[in-house]
């Protein structure tokens, strides 16, 4: 029997790639705001169980918490083993509320992988283009992901 790690941290640890770069950002009690517009990749740094109990633990599944306004969409989410990309989901048109509880569109399956220097999870956000009505937007709730711990 397996033992089931799950790690997570808050929204409000996301870096921007470029900071500076986005119109306005926001850390509250419940995540990061970010309006901005074109491209930009945000990251976050999952802790990482690399061995438990002796043992070297397996990714299963990465997570990301979001809700985009306007035309604001993720379009890819690349993950990462210390400095070497082992995964990428590109192609991604994921848009709406998806910050309250896991499904398909916040969720990332992986082949079972040992990361041995630290998962780090990108997220390629296309804001588009700002409106009269508005400038579109992110807020990142949470990321996470489960590893498990051979027996």
């Amino acid at each position: 029997m397996s033992i089931k790690q799950a790690m997570w941290v808050h929204g409000t640890s996301v870096q921007a790639e470029r900071e500076g770069y986005h119109i306005s950002s926001t850390r509250f009690g419940w995540g990061m705001h970010i309006n901005s517009h074109g491209k930009e990749w945000f990251h976050f740094a999952i802790p990482t169980p690399v061995i438990f109990s002796g043992k070297n633990s397996q990714l299963q599944k990465a997570f990301v918490l979001f809700k985009t306004t306007m035309n604001a969409k993720i379009i890819a989410v690349h993950l990462y083993d210390g400095k070497a990309k082992f995964k990428e989901f590109d192609g991604l048109n994921l848009s709406g509320t998806h910050d309250g509880k896991l499904d398909q569109s916040n969720t990332f399956q992986v082949k079972p992988i040992h990361i041995k220097y630290g998962l780090g999870l990108s997220v390629n956000v296309d804001f588009g283009k700002s409106t009269p009505q508005g400038v579109p937007s992110i807020t990142f709730a949470t990321a996470g992901a489960d590893f498990i711990i051979p027996s």
